[in-house]
């Protein structure tokens, strides 16, 4: 109860009130038709993976989906710890995030597309990259701007800028999704 906020909305004709969240300094302004109470219940979902991600270009990595709706999904957030379990400090993950419709376009990047070579080079120029890290070691949040599928990708594909042959690599990953949302006090007594 102590992360719940109450704000009391009511609407007339000539004016309509505005609640704050002082803590967020986030402001909305809501227009109903009688008087009701909204919450904002904060939420989390948080996924730890333990990966075997094999090398190479053409299945050299691990795509995980998720999506994020901001109208409804407020302050969202994702949060991710990504380590490489291994004893060679050089072994080295890249974790990407992309829109989920330019998956494939990425997929067809480093070669697996061989016979439409000007296409496959001319998709992957128009991939937009939210997010672009590599390390034995993550740990990053990841805040979107707009609402979409996203693609969270971590790949141990064969970098051409290194000769060092790429293996298959263990990697342990820790996912934590969180938002907070507005609710009315109704739809809360309904779903009880």
């Amino acid at each position: 109860m102590s992360n719940t906020k109450h704000f009391s909305l009511s609407y007339n004709p000539l004016m309509f009130r505005i609640c704050a969240d002082e803590q967020k300094h986030q402001v909305c302004a809501v227009l109903m038709n009688d008087k009701a109470v909204v919450k904002v219940l904060p939420h989390v979902i948080r996924s730890v993976n333990e990966l075997n991600i094999p090398s190479g270009d053409k299945q050299g990595y691990e795509i995980l989906y998720f999506g994020v709706n901001l109208i409804l999904m407020l302050d969202y957030r994702l949060s991710f710890n990504v380590e490489v379990k291994s004893s060679d400090y050089s072994d080295e993950i890249e974790v990407l995030i992309i829109s989920r419709k330019d998956v494939s376009a990425w997929k067809d990047k480093d070669g697996t597309d061989d016979d439409d070579n000007n296409n496959s080079s001319s998709s992957t120029e128009r991939i937009k990259m939210h997010y672009s890290n590599n390390g034995q070691k993550i740990n990053d949040i990841y805040i979107p701007s707009i609402s979409d599928a996203y693609a969270f990708i971590l790949s141990n594909r064969t970098s051409r800028n290194n000769n060092k042959e790429s293996k298959t690599k263990t990697v342990k990953v820790a996912l934590t999704h969180s938002w907070q949302q507005e609710i009315k006090e109704s739809q809360l007594k309904n779903r009880l």
